[in-house]
């Protein structure tokens, strides 16, 4: 059984994301466990847990038969969340688009929860609304995108959907050995990056030999590749390197560019799991 932990405070946001969730739930028969982060001198609890109630029976209303559990935990956002939801397979949070910087949980930023959360995190905007459109995930030309395929494939699978897999090229950045450039030609950049393509889509075929698949070689920067395409996606899936602040950003640079641009759920996916 799936274990889904939702951050929740009350917002419209979070309103949002329970819906996300109650869906997903349904179909497979999650286990949902509620947590809102309080503060022990400026949260009401009173309020919070009244709050926390009402969300667990709008989700057993959403979801019946649904393992539904909350609780409410003092601490500082995100690293209390990230723990106290050690243990769960997904950690989804509801969040403003016209703030992604600041989310819906009291003014964490969704950048860095994503990047220290121990599993898959699903960022759910609160103007979404749900379609029965493909799961898109963006293909790299590294390791960090290996997980992320492979959840984004299970989630297709299990929506009945088809994935629609992503991958961006452009040519290199022109380099220099003694006074000559050396440059491959355009057609084969392409067909190497149609290689790496056609390997991650053998790898799915094995798994999901069932599956309904979309393949997509694009000539763009990966970001505006899968922006481009988001609007017709339930589900939008990317990896990324656990990173610091100092080595690249918390997220890498196309997740973060992603990130509140897009009305579907987007779930973020370390290649370190």
């Amino acid at each position: 059984m799936t274990h889904i932990a939702l951050g929740y405070d009350g917002s419209d946001a979070a309103r949002t994301a329970l819906d996300w969730v109650a869906l997903r739930a349904a179909r497979e028969g999650a286990r949902v466990d509620l947590i809102t982060v309080t503060n022990m001198v400026t949260t009401n609890y009173e309020h919070a847990d009244r709050e926390l109630h009402r969300a667990e029976k709008l989700l057993h209303d959403l979801a019946p038969g649904v393992l539904v559990e909350s609780h409410r935990v003092d601490g500082k956002m995100p690293n209390t969340l990230v723990e106290d939801a050690r243990t769960a397979d997904l950690l989804v949070i509801g969040m403003h688009r016209a703030r992604p910087v600041r989310d819906a949980l009291r003014g964490w930023m969704p950048q860095r929860l994503s990047a220290r959360a121990h599993s898959p995190v699903c960022l759910v905007p609160q103007d979404w609304s749900a379609n029965d459109q493909p799961v898109t995930v963006g293909v790299d030309d590294d390791p960090s995108s290996d997980e992320a395929i492979m959840v984004a494939a299970a989630e297709a699978a299990a929506s009945g959907v088809p994935l629609r897999m992503v991958h961006a090229w452009s040519m290199p950045t022109p380099t220099l050995e003694g006074a000559a450039a050396l440059l491959a030609s355009p057609l084969q950049v392409k067909e190497g990056h149609r290689k790496i393509l056609r390997d991650a889509v053998h790898r799915v075929q094995r798994s999901y030999p069932d599956l309904d698949m979309e393949e997509m070689l694009v000539a763009d920067n990966p970001a505006a590749a899968l922006l481009h395409r988001a609007d017709a996606t339930s589900l939008l899936v990317i990896g990324t390197h656990r990173r610091g602040v100092l080595t690249g950003g918390l997220l890498g640079s196309v997740a973060q560019d992603v990130l509140g641009q897009v009305t579907c759920p987007m779930m973020i996916v370390s290649n370190e799991r």
